[in-house]
This record gives C-alpha cells, sequence and structure tokens, in this order.
C-alpha cells in the first residue's frame, strides 16, 4: 500500500467557470495526513471549509456539486478526477465562488498545474476502500426523445479499472467503448485527463436559458449537431474517455481511493453517485 500525498506547494489558478460563464479564481493548499479533500469559500463571511463525503454532495443535475447550510461549489469532478488519478489524498480548495474554473473542460488543465508544483509523499498509509461483493445500480434515461436504461456495476478488483460504454440515439454520434486499468498516474494524464465532454449544440440554448453552459469557450467540449462534430477530436473516442473521466471523479466523493472493476453503460453523474452511495452503505 502506498502513503497518503498531497500537493509540495500552493497553486493559485484563474478561469471561467463552465456554467455561469463568471471569471472566478481557485486556490489549491497542502493539508496534512488524514485531512481529506476540503473546499472553502472565500467570498462568503467566515470563509466556511467543507469536506468531501457522501453527505456534504447537494446535486449532480449535469455536473457534482457539494455543499452545506446555504452554499455550494458546483463542477467539481474534472478536479476530482485528478486528485483520484494522481494519488492525492489531502487537499484544500478555495474558491472566490460558487463554481469551479472549466480550464480546457477536461481534467488536464489541472493536472499540469499540479504536477508542475509537484506531490509530497506523506508518513501515512493511504485509505483504500476495497470491493468484497459485486454492487449493480440502474436508472432509466431519456435522450433525445428516446428512453434507456443506464447500468453499473463494481466488481471486485485489486486495482480501480473501468469500463465503459458510450450510446447516443442522435444520429451522428457512434456507439463508444474503453477499457481503463488505473495502474499509474502517467495512464491517467495520457489516456483520460485529456478527454472533453458532449455538448449536443440543440441542448446548448435550452442549458443557457437555465443559467447553465454561459462559458464562451467552444473548445472546452465535443460539440455535436445534427451535421457533424463542430471541433477537432483529442480522441476518436474521446466521448466515452470523459465518461470514464466523470466516473474516476464521482467515485472519489467517497473520500478514499477505490479497489474495484467498474462496469458503465451510458451512466451520468447522478447514477455515478448512486454507485457511490451503494458502496459506502455500510
Amino acid at each position: 500500500m502506498k502513503n497518503q500525498q498531497t500537493i509540495a506547494n500552493s497553486i493559485k489558478i484563474e478561469g471561467i467557470a463552465l456554467h455561469s460563464g463568471k471569471k472566478v479564481t481557485m486556490n489549491i493548499l497542502p493539508q496534512p495526513v488524514d485531512s481529506g479533500i476540503l473546499f472553502s469559500r472565500i467570498d462568503l463571511p467566515g470563509q466556511p471549509v467543507i469536506k468531501v463525503g457522501i453527505n456534504t454532495v447537494v446535486s449532480c443535475n449535469r455536473s457534482t456539486s457539494i455543499g452545506i447550510d446555504d452554499w455550494h461549489i458546483s463542477t467539481i469532478e474534472h478536479l476530482m478526477a485528478v486528485f483520484h488519478g494522481l494519488g492525492i489524498d489531502n487537499g484544500l480548495i478555495e474558491v472566490n465562488g460558487d463554481e469551479l474554473p472549466a480550464g480546457d473542460g477536461s481534467s488536464l488543465f489541472f493536472c499540469q498545474l499540479i504536477l508542475n508544483t509537484g506531490l509530497q509523499i506523506q508518513e501515512k498509509p493511504r485509505n483504500y476502500k476495497k470491493i468484497d461483493t459485486p454492487i449493480y445500480v440502474k436508472k432509466k434515461i431519456a435522450s433525445h426523445n428516446q428512453t434507456s436504461i443506464a447500468t453499473m456495476v463494481i466488481l471486485p478488483s485489486p486495482n480501480l479499472l473501468v469500463s465503459c460504454m458510450f450510446t447516443s440515439p442522435h444520429p451522428v454520434c457512434k456507439a463508444q467503448y474503453y477499457h481503463y486499468s488505473h495502474t499509474s498516474s502517467k495512464k491517467f494524464i495520457s489516456e483520460i485527463a485529456p478527454a472533453r465532454t458532449i455538448a449536443f449544440w440543440e441542448e446548448i440554448e435550452l442549458l443557457r436559458s437555465r443559467g447553465l453552459a454561459l462559458s464562451n469557450d467552444p473548445d472546452c467540449a465535443v460539440i455535436v449537431d445534427d451535421d457533424g462534430y463542430k471541433n477537432e477530436f483529442r480522441f476518436q473516442d474521446e466521448i466515452v474517455r470523459h465518461k470514464i473521466l466523470d466516473i474516476i471523479g464521482d467515485l472519489y466523493l467517497g473520500g478514499v481511493q477505490i479497489l474495484g472493476h467498474v462496469i458503465a453503460t451510458q451512466s451520468g453523474h447522478q447514477l455515478n453517485f448512486e454507485l457511490v452511495k451503494q458502496i459506502f452503505k455500510e
């Protein structure tokens, strides 16, 4: 078993939030062993702090949000994927708003900044959650006037594995499958971290009418309309790789590294969190 890690030095990040379109500043600070991942709203009186855990998740609607009382921080999944993928156990994220900066729409932006700063190995062993028996969840989903069943199962495994299938009734999108074996942070950085989410052009205006997707960066997502894709891929199977990125980020909502094999079809943040709740139910 490996020891816990934190970042070697503080990091300051400025950028535009994906959904609100607002400019935000975020600081990532080292923390001592057994601190876990903490978030703080430094724009609020008293600069309240919250620890990531199942009981602090308040929404999984198109992004993952944590909160307590009358405040929250949203779109944390890409940064949480970095912490899980790089093996960062302890850290404090300060942000002066209710959403994290989007970076390039993937986890690569955060990875590069953290690796430039470096990681600090700490003096206590890392905590893991080992899956001993299969756990299964499912959810009915609707997309493009069709309904289907999204499923996830996690099986016993000595390492974190994620096998994911993406399908869509949209005429342009094709089925994509990818199997990821998390054996090193280098694999996470090269195979998963650069992948961006999908955005359907027909849904963007609807999202904006609801106060979402207000960022003006057209390259922070894989955008598709009825005529095809509107920007260049980073991978031919970028969409399903981003689904795996989201799974890795949401799995870390339990606060510890997961050892198990996730098999997912049509997963999203809500189903990811349902699986996490079942994993830590006891």
